[in-house]
Protein backbone atom coordinates (compact mmCIF):
# COMPACT_ATOMS: atom_id res chain seq x y z
CA UNK A 1 0.00 0.00 0.00
CA UNK A 2 1.53 3.36 -1.06
CA UNK A 3 1.92 6.28 1.26
CA UNK A 4 -0.20 8.78 -0.78
CA UNK A 5 -3.20 6.08 -0.55
CA UNK A 6 -2.73 5.99 2.96
CA UNK A 7 -2.94 9.72 3.51
CA UNK A 8 -6.34 9.45 1.28
CA UNK A 9 -7.87 7.16 3.39
CA UNK A 10 -7.05 8.59 6.54
CA UNK A 11 -8.18 12.19 4.77
CA UNK A 12 -11.58 10.42 4.06
CA UNK A 13 -11.56 8.85 8.09
CA UNK A 14 -10.97 12.46 9.09
CA UNK A 15 -13.52 14.12 7.12
CA UNK A 16 -16.33 11.43 7.71
CA UNK A 17 -15.32 11.81 11.55
CA UNK A 18 -15.53 16.30 11.56
CA UNK A 19 -19.00 15.53 9.41
CA UNK A 20 -20.40 13.31 12.21
CA UNK A 21 -19.24 15.44 15.10
CA UNK A 22 -21.08 18.84 13.61
CA UNK A 23 -24.21 17.01 12.62
CA UNK A 24 -25.47 20.16 11.22
CA UNK A 25 -28.71 20.40 9.00
CA UNK A 26 -27.02 20.76 5.83
CA UNK A 27 -23.78 18.21 6.90
CA UNK A 28 -25.90 15.07 7.48
CA UNK A 29 -27.32 15.23 3.77
CA UNK A 30 -23.98 14.11 2.94
CA UNK A 31 -22.19 12.37 6.45
CA UNK A 32 -21.92 9.34 4.97
CA UNK A 33 -20.53 10.38 1.47
CA UNK A 34 -17.06 10.19 2.71
CA UNK A 35 -17.62 6.92 4.78
CA UNK A 36 -18.57 5.21 1.89
CA UNK A 37 -16.11 6.44 0.12
CA UNK A 38 -13.27 5.09 2.86
CA UNK A 39 -15.15 1.62 2.57
CA UNK A 40 -14.71 1.65 -0.82
CA UNK A 41 -11.06 2.18 -0.89
CA UNK A 42 -9.96 -0.12 2.31
CA UNK A 43 -9.68 -3.86 2.26
CA UNK A 44 -11.70 -6.40 3.39
CA UNK A 45 -9.49 -7.64 6.45
CA UNK A 46 -8.72 -4.58 7.59
CA UNK A 47 -12.06 -2.76 7.15
CA UNK A 48 -13.35 -3.51 10.40
CA UNK A 49 -10.43 -1.55 11.87
CA UNK A 50 -10.76 1.24 9.96
CA UNK A 51 -15.06 0.88 11.29
CA UNK A 52 -13.30 0.78 14.71
CA UNK A 53 -11.52 3.60 14.73
CA UNK A 54 -14.61 5.71 12.53
CA UNK A 55 -16.95 4.74 15.44
CA UNK A 56 -14.96 5.38 18.38
CA UNK A 57 -13.45 8.97 17.74
CA UNK A 58 -16.92 9.84 15.89
CA UNK A 59 -18.61 9.62 19.04
CA UNK A 60 -15.80 10.46 21.15
CA UNK A 61 -15.84 13.82 19.55
CA UNK A 62 -19.84 14.04 19.41
CA UNK A 63 -20.88 13.05 22.67
CA UNK A 64 -17.34 13.78 24.47
CA UNK A 65 -19.60 15.14 27.02
CA UNK A 66 -20.05 12.14 28.25
CA UNK A 67 -16.61 12.04 29.76
CA UNK A 68 -18.12 14.61 31.90
CA UNK A 69 -20.60 12.33 33.64
CA UNK A 70 -18.80 9.34 34.06
CA UNK A 71 -15.29 7.81 32.60
CA UNK A 72 -16.07 4.44 32.73
CA UNK A 73 -19.41 4.49 31.42
CA UNK A 74 -18.26 7.12 28.61
CA UNK A 75 -15.16 4.67 27.73
CA UNK A 76 -17.56 2.21 27.71
CA UNK A 77 -19.74 3.65 25.12
CA UNK A 78 -16.80 4.54 22.64
CA UNK A 79 -15.78 0.96 22.88
CA UNK A 80 -19.29 -0.38 22.01
CA UNK A 81 -19.26 1.97 18.72
CA UNK A 82 -15.99 0.60 17.88
CA UNK A 83 -17.41 -2.68 17.55
CA UNK A 84 -20.87 -1.82 16.25
CA UNK A 85 -18.88 0.21 13.79
CA UNK A 86 -16.55 -2.66 12.63
CA UNK A 87 -18.89 -5.27 12.56
CA UNK A 88 -20.75 -2.22 9.73
CA UNK A 89 -17.93 -1.60 8.08
CA UNK A 90 -17.15 -5.10 6.95
CA UNK A 91 -20.32 -5.80 5.94
CA UNK A 92 -20.62 -2.26 4.20
CA UNK A 93 -17.51 -3.47 2.45
CA UNK A 94 -18.87 -7.00 1.36
CA UNK A 95 -21.68 -5.10 -0.32
CA UNK A 96 -18.94 -3.24 -2.16
CA UNK A 97 -17.29 -5.77 -3.47
CA UNK A 98 -20.17 -8.20 -4.10
CA UNK A 99 -22.97 -5.81 -5.72
CA UNK A 100 -20.36 -3.92 -7.21
CA UNK A 101 -22.68 -0.91 -9.01
CA UNK A 102 -25.68 -1.41 -7.16
CA UNK A 103 -23.52 -1.78 -3.91
CA UNK A 104 -24.62 1.60 -2.89
CA UNK A 105 -28.68 0.48 -2.43
CA UNK A 106 -27.73 -2.47 0.42
CA UNK A 107 -25.37 0.13 1.90
CA UNK A 108 -28.04 2.29 2.29
CA UNK A 109 -30.20 -0.45 4.03
CA UNK A 110 -27.40 -1.85 6.14
CA UNK A 111 -26.85 1.85 7.49
CA UNK A 112 -30.71 2.84 7.83
CA UNK A 113 -31.12 -0.47 10.03
CA UNK A 114 -27.91 0.28 11.96
CA UNK A 115 -28.92 3.87 13.02
CA UNK A 116 -32.43 2.04 14.31
CA UNK A 117 -30.93 -0.81 15.85
CA UNK A 118 -28.83 1.53 17.70
CA UNK A 119 -31.31 2.94 19.34
CA UNK A 120 -32.91 -0.56 21.38
CA UNK A 121 -32.68 -2.47 23.90
CA UNK A 122 -30.41 -1.88 27.46
CA UNK A 123 -28.30 0.10 25.56
CA UNK A 124 -30.04 2.22 23.37
CA UNK A 125 -28.51 5.51 22.53
CA UNK A 126 -30.25 7.96 20.21
CA UNK A 127 -27.83 10.58 19.88
CA UNK A 128 -26.01 10.70 16.53
CA UNK A 129 -29.37 9.23 14.50
CA UNK A 130 -28.55 11.37 11.50
CA UNK A 131 -32.46 12.84 11.18
CA UNK A 132 -32.11 14.78 14.47
CA UNK A 133 -29.77 17.36 12.47
CA UNK A 134 -32.99 18.41 10.88
CA UNK A 135 -34.76 19.56 13.86
CA UNK A 136 -35.07 23.06 13.07
CA UNK A 137 -36.50 22.18 9.61
CA UNK A 138 -39.82 22.63 10.72
CA UNK A 139 -41.64 21.71 7.42
CA UNK A 140 -39.73 18.59 6.41
CA UNK A 141 -39.99 17.04 10.07
CA UNK A 142 -43.91 16.59 10.10
CA UNK A 143 -43.78 13.57 8.01
CA UNK A 144 -42.76 12.15 10.40
CA UNK A 145 -46.19 11.89 12.36
CA UNK A 146 -46.13 9.21 9.29
CA UNK A 147 -43.00 7.70 9.28
CA UNK A 148 -41.10 8.50 12.49
CA UNK A 149 -37.98 10.01 13.07
CA UNK A 150 -36.33 6.96 10.90
CA UNK A 151 -38.35 7.60 7.88
CA UNK A 152 -36.97 11.25 7.34
CA UNK A 153 -33.81 9.19 8.19
CA UNK A 154 -33.88 7.08 5.73
CA UNK A 155 -34.61 10.15 3.23
CA UNK A 156 -31.25 12.11 4.37
CA UNK A 157 -28.99 9.02 4.02
CA UNK A 158 -30.77 7.88 0.55
CA UNK A 159 -28.60 11.07 -0.59
CA UNK A 160 -25.48 10.16 0.46
CA UNK A 161 -25.63 6.49 -0.87
CA UNK A 162 -26.70 8.10 -4.24
CA UNK A 163 -24.47 10.59 -4.00
CA UNK A 164 -21.43 8.44 -3.82
CA UNK A 165 -22.49 5.88 -6.57
CA UNK A 166 -22.59 8.99 -8.34
CA UNK A 167 -19.14 10.58 -7.39
CA UNK A 168 -17.60 6.72 -7.71
CA UNK A 169 -18.62 6.66 -11.46
CA UNK A 170 -16.88 10.18 -11.95
CA UNK A 171 -14.11 9.14 -10.06
CA UNK A 172 -13.53 5.82 -11.92
CA UNK A 173 -14.78 7.68 -15.50
CA UNK A 174 -11.56 7.79 -17.84
CA UNK A 175 -13.23 10.43 -20.05
CA UNK A 176 -12.07 13.79 -20.71
CA UNK A 177 -15.63 14.84 -20.48
CA UNK A 178 -16.20 13.62 -16.84
CA UNK A 179 -18.66 16.19 -15.92
CA UNK A 180 -21.12 15.22 -17.95
CA UNK A 181 -20.85 12.01 -17.49
CA UNK A 182 -21.94 12.77 -13.25
CA UNK A 183 -24.00 15.15 -14.33
CA UNK A 184 -25.76 11.81 -16.60
CA UNK A 185 -24.88 9.53 -13.43
CA UNK A 186 -27.23 12.30 -11.29
CA UNK A 187 -29.58 12.79 -13.75
CA UNK A 188 -30.61 9.83 -15.28
CA UNK A 189 -30.84 7.71 -12.43
CA UNK A 190 -34.44 6.91 -11.39
CA UNK A 191 -32.89 6.84 -7.86
CA UNK A 192 -32.46 10.48 -8.33
CA UNK A 193 -36.12 11.52 -9.15
CA UNK A 194 -37.54 8.95 -6.87
CA UNK A 195 -35.19 10.93 -3.64
CA UNK A 196 -36.92 14.44 -5.37
CA UNK A 197 -40.33 13.21 -5.18
CA UNK A 198 -39.79 11.78 -1.63
CA UNK A 199 -38.58 14.78 -0.47
CA UNK A 200 -41.15 17.41 -2.46
CA UNK A 201 -43.99 15.27 -1.06
CA UNK A 202 -42.82 15.59 2.27
CA UNK A 203 -42.25 19.37 2.06
CA UNK A 204 -45.71 19.95 0.68
CA UNK A 205 -47.26 17.42 3.22
CA UNK A 206 -45.48 19.72 5.83
CA UNK A 207 -46.82 23.42 4.80
CA UNK A 208 -50.10 21.22 4.65
CA UNK A 209 -50.36 19.87 8.01
CA UNK A 210 -48.30 23.59 9.48
CA UNK A 211 -51.66 25.39 7.78
CA UNK A 212 -54.05 23.01 9.62
CA UNK A 213 -55.82 24.47 12.68
CA UNK A 214 -58.24 22.51 14.42
CA UNK A 215 -59.89 23.79 17.52
CA UNK A 216 -57.68 23.29 20.44
CA UNK A 217 -58.02 23.62 24.06
CA UNK A 218 -55.38 26.09 26.23
CA UNK A 219 -53.36 25.79 29.31
CA UNK A 220 -51.12 28.14 31.22
CA UNK A 221 -47.50 26.91 32.56
CA UNK A 222 -44.73 28.06 33.86
CA UNK A 223 -41.68 25.63 33.92
CA UNK A 224 -38.54 26.44 36.31
CA UNK A 225 -34.72 26.45 35.37
CA UNK A 226 -33.26 26.25 38.56
CA UNK A 227 -29.24 26.17 37.07
CA UNK A 228 -28.39 23.34 39.79
CA UNK A 229 -25.43 22.02 40.53
CA UNK A 230 -25.55 18.56 40.18
CA UNK A 231 -22.31 17.27 42.18
CA UNK A 232 -23.51 19.54 45.23
CA UNK A 233 -24.63 17.03 48.30
CA UNK A 234 -26.20 17.92 51.58
CA UNK A 235 -28.60 19.58 53.32
CA UNK A 236 -26.94 22.90 52.79
CA UNK A 237 -27.04 22.64 49.31
CA UNK A 238 -30.67 21.00 48.83
CA UNK A 239 -31.92 24.05 51.06
CA UNK A 240 -30.42 26.18 49.03
CA UNK A 241 -32.28 24.74 45.79
CA UNK A 242 -35.68 24.70 47.01
CA UNK A 243 -35.20 28.64 47.99
CA UNK A 244 -33.98 28.95 44.79
CA UNK A 245 -37.30 27.24 43.28
CA UNK A 246 -39.81 28.82 45.73
CA UNK A 247 -38.01 32.05 44.45
CA UNK A 248 -38.28 31.68 40.95
CA UNK A 249 -41.58 30.24 41.65
CA UNK A 250 -43.09 32.83 43.04
CA UNK A 251 -41.82 35.57 40.65
CA UNK A 252 -43.23 33.14 37.75
CA UNK A 253 -46.68 33.59 39.20
CA UNK A 254 -47.19 37.34 40.84
CA UNK A 255 -46.29 37.94 36.55
CA UNK A 256 -48.51 35.22 35.61
CA UNK A 257 -51.50 34.97 38.12
CA UNK A 258 -53.02 32.36 35.19
CA UNK A 259 -50.55 29.82 35.39
CA UNK A 260 -52.24 26.20 35.31
CA UNK A 261 -49.09 24.49 35.87
CA UNK A 262 -45.56 25.03 37.80
CA UNK A 263 -43.13 22.28 36.56
CA UNK A 264 -39.44 21.74 38.61
CA UNK A 265 -36.80 19.82 37.10
CA UNK A 266 -35.50 15.95 37.60
CA UNK A 267 -34.90 15.69 41.24
CA UNK A 268 -35.34 19.41 41.83
CA UNK A 269 -36.33 18.11 44.87
CA UNK A 270 -33.80 15.75 46.00
CA UNK A 271 -34.55 14.29 49.94
CA UNK A 272 -37.64 11.80 49.18
CA UNK A 273 -40.77 13.73 49.78
CA UNK A 274 -42.78 10.08 51.11
CA UNK A 275 -39.14 8.89 53.36
CA UNK A 276 -39.08 12.32 55.07
CA UNK A 277 -42.55 13.08 55.62
CA UNK A 278 -43.78 9.63 56.75
CA UNK A 279 -40.81 8.49 58.00
CA UNK A 280 -39.14 11.68 60.15
CA UNK A 281 -35.91 10.18 61.24
CA UNK A 282 -33.74 13.03 60.16
CA UNK A 283 -35.51 16.17 61.47
CA UNK A 284 -34.08 18.77 59.40
CA UNK A 285 -34.84 17.04 55.93
CA UNK A 286 -38.48 16.21 57.20
CA UNK A 287 -38.98 20.20 58.09
CA UNK A 288 -37.36 20.73 54.55
CA UNK A 289 -39.85 19.09 52.76
CA UNK A 290 -43.06 20.27 55.17
CA UNK A 291 -41.63 23.73 54.10
CA UNK A 292 -41.82 22.83 50.27
CA UNK A 293 -45.76 21.06 50.73
CA UNK A 294 -47.08 24.07 52.41
CA UNK A 295 -45.51 26.43 50.09
CA UNK A 296 -47.07 24.22 47.12
CA UNK A 297 -50.48 23.99 49.06
CA UNK A 298 -50.78 27.80 49.38
CA UNK A 299 -51.11 27.96 45.42
CA UNK A 300 -53.72 27.85 43.33
CA UNK A 301 -51.57 25.73 40.35
CA UNK A 302 -50.59 22.20 39.81
CA UNK A 303 -47.18 21.37 40.21
CA UNK A 304 -45.25 18.81 38.67
CA UNK A 305 -42.03 18.54 40.46
CA UNK A 306 -39.15 15.74 40.01
CA UNK A 307 -38.11 13.69 43.26
CA UNK A 308 -35.88 10.90 44.65
CA UNK A 309 -38.24 8.94 45.34
CA UNK A 310 -37.47 6.19 48.34
CA UNK A 311 -40.43 3.34 48.12
CA UNK A 312 -39.97 0.75 51.09
CA UNK A 313 -41.43 -3.36 50.22
CA UNK A 314 -41.05 -6.82 52.26
CA UNK A 315 -38.65 -7.26 49.66
CA UNK A 316 -36.53 -3.86 50.56
CA UNK A 317 -36.29 -0.48 49.66
CA UNK A 318 -36.08 0.65 45.91
CA UNK A 319 -35.28 4.22 44.74
CA UNK A 320 -36.93 5.72 41.71
CA UNK A 321 -36.48 8.55 39.63
CA UNK A 322 -39.92 9.82 39.67
CA UNK A 323 -42.53 12.70 38.55
CA UNK A 324 -45.24 13.87 41.40
CA UNK A 325 -48.15 15.75 40.35
CA UNK A 326 -49.08 17.69 43.24
CA UNK A 327 -53.30 19.57 43.12
CA UNK A 328 -53.08 22.19 46.39
CA UNK A 329 -55.91 21.39 48.92
CA UNK A 330 -56.22 18.18 47.28
CA UNK A 331 -52.79 15.83 47.66
CA UNK A 332 -50.44 18.03 48.94
CA UNK A 333 -50.55 17.56 52.90
CA UNK A 334 -50.60 14.70 53.46
CA UNK A 335 -48.13 14.41 50.49
CA UNK A 336 -50.60 11.34 47.97
CA UNK A 337 -49.35 12.24 44.94
CA UNK A 338 -49.94 10.96 41.68
CA UNK A 339 -46.56 9.26 40.33
CA UNK A 340 -44.56 8.45 37.42
CA UNK A 341 -41.74 6.87 38.01
CA UNK A 342 -38.59 6.26 34.69
CA UNK A 343 -38.64 3.38 32.76
CA UNK A 344 -36.17 4.08 30.95
CA UNK A 345 -33.22 4.40 32.80
CA UNK A 346 -29.75 5.51 31.09
CA UNK A 347 -27.35 2.13 30.65
CA UNK A 348 -24.45 1.82 33.47
CA UNK A 349 -25.13 5.08 35.16
CA UNK A 350 -28.98 4.86 36.37
CA UNK A 351 -29.03 1.10 35.91
CA UNK A 352 -27.56 -1.78 35.25
CA UNK A 353 -29.37 -5.33 35.66
CA UNK A 354 -26.39 -7.64 35.37
CA UNK A 355 -24.78 -7.40 38.56
CA UNK A 356 -24.96 -11.10 38.96
CA UNK A 357 -23.09 -12.02 35.54
CA UNK A 358 -20.87 -9.04 35.51
CA UNK A 359 -20.16 -8.59 39.70
CA UNK A 360 -16.58 -6.65 38.22
CA UNK A 361 -18.26 -3.59 36.15
CA UNK A 362 -21.00 -3.55 38.86
CA UNK A 363 -18.46 -2.36 41.49
CA UNK A 364 -16.70 -0.32 38.80
CA UNK A 365 -20.10 1.66 38.64
CA UNK A 366 -20.72 1.73 42.10
CA UNK A 367 -17.11 2.90 42.92
CA UNK A 368 -17.72 5.85 40.24
CA UNK A 369 -20.02 7.23 42.12
CA UNK A 370 -23.16 6.14 40.44
CA UNK A 371 -26.29 5.67 41.31
CA UNK A 372 -28.39 3.08 40.30
CA UNK A 373 -32.37 3.29 40.11
CA UNK A 374 -34.93 0.76 40.18
CA UNK A 375 -36.98 1.17 36.92
CA UNK A 376 -41.22 2.39 36.86
CA UNK A 377 -43.46 -0.16 35.38
CA UNK A 378 -46.22 1.90 34.34
CA UNK A 379 -46.19 4.18 31.65
CA UNK A 380 -48.64 7.05 33.82
CA UNK A 381 -50.76 9.68 32.39
CA UNK A 382 -52.52 12.80 34.60
CA UNK A 383 -55.37 14.14 34.59
CA UNK A 384 -55.41 18.29 35.71
CA UNK A 385 -58.19 20.20 34.32
CA UNK A 386 -59.01 19.12 30.85
CA UNK A 387 -55.63 18.49 30.09
CA UNK A 388 -54.08 14.97 29.73
CA UNK A 389 -50.53 14.54 30.39
CA UNK A 390 -47.08 12.12 30.49
CA UNK A 391 -43.96 13.18 32.40
CA UNK A 392 -41.37 11.03 30.08
CA UNK A 393 -37.98 12.07 32.17
CA UNK A 394 -34.62 13.16 30.88
CA UNK A 395 -33.57 10.49 28.60
CA UNK A 396 -36.73 8.99 27.56
CA UNK A 397 -37.64 11.53 25.51
CA UNK A 398 -34.69 10.87 23.46
CA UNK A 399 -37.24 7.63 22.45
CA UNK A 400 -40.21 7.89 20.28
CA UNK A 401 -41.02 4.11 20.79
CA UNK A 402 -41.34 5.66 24.68
CA UNK A 403 -42.99 8.46 24.21
CA UNK A 404 -45.99 6.72 21.88
CA UNK A 405 -46.75 4.22 24.72
CA UNK A 406 -48.05 7.64 26.81
CA UNK A 407 -49.83 8.44 23.89
CA UNK A 408 -51.67 5.53 23.20
CA UNK A 409 -52.52 5.52 26.85
CA UNK A 410 -53.98 8.64 26.41
CA UNK A 411 -51.69 11.74 27.05
CA UNK A 412 -52.36 14.77 24.96
CA UNK A 413 -49.07 16.43 26.20
CA UNK A 414 -45.57 15.57 27.28
CA UNK A 415 -43.81 17.51 30.63
CA UNK A 416 -40.69 16.53 30.18
CA UNK A 417 -38.30 16.79 33.46
CA UNK A 418 -34.64 17.25 33.00
CA UNK A 419 -31.49 17.83 34.29
CA UNK A 420 -28.03 17.89 31.71
CA UNK A 421 -26.41 20.20 34.40
CA UNK A 422 -23.58 17.36 34.86
CA UNK A 423 -22.83 17.97 31.29
CA UNK A 424 -21.76 21.09 32.05
CA UNK A 425 -21.92 21.52 27.78
CA UNK A 426 -24.84 23.46 25.67
CA UNK A 427 -24.00 20.77 23.08
CA UNK A 428 -25.21 18.68 25.16
CA UNK A 429 -28.30 20.26 26.08
CA UNK A 430 -29.22 20.81 22.07
CA UNK A 431 -28.96 17.66 21.05
CA UNK A 432 -30.96 16.86 23.74
CA UNK A 433 -33.11 19.12 22.54
CA UNK A 434 -33.65 18.45 19.15
CA UNK A 435 -34.99 14.68 19.98
CA UNK A 436 -37.52 16.31 21.50
CA UNK A 437 -38.78 18.26 19.00
CA UNK A 438 -39.01 15.07 17.00
CA UNK A 439 -41.25 13.75 19.96
CA UNK A 440 -43.77 16.57 19.73
CA UNK A 441 -43.54 16.41 15.76
CA UNK A 442 -44.20 12.59 15.61
CA UNK A 443 -46.91 12.47 17.95
CA UNK A 444 -48.43 16.02 17.23
CA UNK A 445 -48.34 16.89 20.80
CA UNK A 446 -47.08 20.04 22.75
CA UNK A 447 -44.14 19.73 25.07
CA UNK A 448 -43.00 21.38 28.04
CA UNK A 449 -39.39 20.86 28.95
CA UNK A 450 -38.70 22.09 32.69
CA UNK A 451 -34.22 21.64 32.60
CA UNK A 452 -31.95 22.20 35.62
CA UNK A 453 -29.87 24.29 33.47
CA UNK A 454 -31.51 24.08 29.99
CA UNK A 455 -32.72 23.71 27.68
CA UNK A 456 -36.35 24.46 29.10
CA UNK A 457 -38.70 25.11 26.91
CA UNK A 458 -42.20 25.15 25.47
CA UNK A 459 -42.86 23.06 22.05
CA UNK A 460 -45.81 23.37 20.21
CA UNK A 461 -47.21 20.62 18.37
CA UNK A 462 -45.73 20.83 15.31
CA UNK A 463 -42.01 20.85 16.94
CA UNK A 464 -42.14 24.89 16.89
CA UNK A 465 -39.88 26.52 20.17
CA UNK A 466 -42.82 29.01 21.44
CA UNK A 467 -40.52 29.98 24.22
CA UNK A 468 -36.96 29.28 25.64
CA UNK A 469 -34.70 30.13 28.75
CA UNK A 470 -31.52 30.96 28.12
CA UNK A 471 -29.12 28.01 29.16
CA UNK A 472 -26.88 28.15 32.34
CA UNK A 473 -28.72 30.74 34.49
CA UNK A 474 -31.85 30.64 36.95
CA UNK A 475 -34.77 31.24 35.34
CA UNK A 476 -38.35 30.21 34.16
CA UNK A 477 -40.35 30.09 30.56
CA UNK A 478 -44.02 30.89 30.73
CA UNK A 479 -46.34 30.24 27.78
CA UNK A 480 -49.33 28.12 26.71
CA UNK A 481 -50.03 25.15 25.08
CA UNK A 482 -52.51 24.01 22.95
CA UNK A 483 -53.43 20.44 22.86
CA UNK A 484 -56.63 18.79 20.86
CA UNK A 485 -58.53 15.32 21.04
CA UNK A 486 -57.98 14.66 17.50
CA UNK A 487 -57.20 10.73 16.88
CA UNK A 488 -53.76 9.27 17.19
CA UNK A 489 -51.33 10.26 14.32
CA UNK A 490 -50.08 6.80 12.39
CA UNK A 491 -46.82 7.07 14.01
CA UNK A 492 -48.67 7.09 17.58
CA UNK A 493 -50.48 4.60 16.27
CA UNK A 494 -48.34 1.76 14.65
CA UNK A 495 -44.44 3.08 15.61
CA UNK A 496 -41.16 2.34 14.12
CA UNK A 497 -42.66 0.47 11.04
CA UNK A 498 -40.02 1.83 8.81
CA UNK A 499 -37.08 1.39 11.06
CA UNK A 500 -38.26 -2.48 11.26
CA UNK A 501 -38.71 -2.47 7.78
CA UNK A 502 -35.10 -1.69 7.48
CA UNK A 503 -33.96 -4.00 10.07
CA UNK A 504 -35.86 -6.99 7.57
CA UNK A 505 -34.15 -5.59 4.57
CA UNK A 506 -30.74 -5.64 6.64
CA UNK A 507 -31.23 -8.97 7.45
CA UNK A 508 -32.04 -10.02 3.65
CA UNK A 509 -29.16 -8.18 2.86
CA UNK A 510 -26.82 -9.64 4.83
CA UNK A 511 -28.06 -13.80 4.18
CA UNK A 512 -27.75 -12.39 -0.10
CA UNK A 513 -24.27 -11.45 1.20
CA UNK A 514 -23.14 -14.95 2.83
CA UNK A 515 -25.14 -16.28 -0.11
CA UNK A 516 -23.09 -15.10 -2.72
CA UNK A 517 -19.67 -14.83 -1.00
CA UNK A 518 -19.68 -18.71 -0.69
CA UNK A 519 -21.02 -18.92 -4.33
CA UNK A 520 -18.74 -16.86 -5.89
CA UNK A 521 -15.95 -18.45 -3.30
CA UNK A 522 -14.56 -14.77 -2.50
CA UNK A 523 -11.06 -14.46 -0.80
CA UNK A 524 -10.03 -11.15 0.04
Amino acid sequence: MSFKLFLSKLSLLFISIFLFAISTSFTSWIVYLPVLFLVHYVDLKFSWLWGGIYGFLSYFFYAFWLVAFNIPASIGVFVFYFILLAILFFLLKLCDLIFCEKSYIFQWILICAFEYLKTIGFLGFSYGVTAYSQWKNIPLIQCCDIFGVFGLNSLIIFFSAFMYKSFLCFINNSSSKKISVLLKNIFLDKGFYIFIFVTVAAYIYGFVRLNQMPAVQKMNVVAVQNNSDPWKIGFNTYKEELDSLIQLTNDALSKNPDTDIVVWPETAVIPSIYKHFYYPTDKKRSNLIQEMLEFVDSKKCAFVIGNYHVEQSEYGVNDFNSAFLFIPNQNVLPPIPKIYSKIHLVPFTEYFPYDKYFPQIYKILLAGDTHLWTPGKEYSVFDYGTLSFSTPICFEDTFGSDCRKFVKKGAKAFINLSNDAWSNSLRCQTQHLSMAVFRSVENKVPSVRSSASGHTCIIDRFGQITNISKPFEKNYVYGQIEFDNLPMTFYSKYGDVIGNVFVLLGIITICLIVVLAFRRNFNY
